[in-house]
């Protein structure tokens, strides 16, 4: 996650990540042994489950390597009874003028796997969320 400061630079989001990956459940992407890819997930209510956090190697992006992860993940689900996906990204930055949109590339991302936008929802400290969900 620090590899990738654009999008993963609030330190309290870095710790919650470390936090996820130590415990919840989720998909991983090696080559040779090493982690190129990552997403976990938590279950929200007893149809639906949420992607808590998802990257992948800077120089790995747009190498297919996302599309596995989350297919992988959503088939995982599906097969445990899950109805819907949620995944939470940005939609804005909360400071005008803030520069780039960074996340318009992960917007796409999520919307060509069949995450559709559902709600801008203001709870994170720098930014907007985005809810999106997929029917499983």
């Amino acid at each position: 996650m620090r590899g990738l400061p654009d999008w993963f630079s609030y330190e309290p989001g870095l710790a919650d990540c470390a936090n996820a990956v130590r415990t919840q459940a989720g998909w991983v992407a090696e080559d040779a042994g090493t982690v190129v890819g990552f997403a976990t997930w938590e279950e929200r209510t007893k149809y639906t489950a949420e992607v808590t956090w998802m990257a992948v190697q800077r120089e790995r992006r747009l190498s297919g390597i996302g599309t596995q992860v989350i297919e992988a993940l959503v088939d995982d689900l599906r097969s445990r009874g899950y109805r819907l996906a949620l995944a939470l990204t940005s939609a804005r930055s909360k400071v005008p003028d803030s520069g780039p949109d960074t996340y318009e590339e992960t917007r796409r991302f999520w919307t060509a796997r069949g995450f559709l936008t559902l709600i801008d929802l203001d709870i994170w400290q720098t930014d907007i969320a985005l809810l999106q969900v997929r029917a499983l």
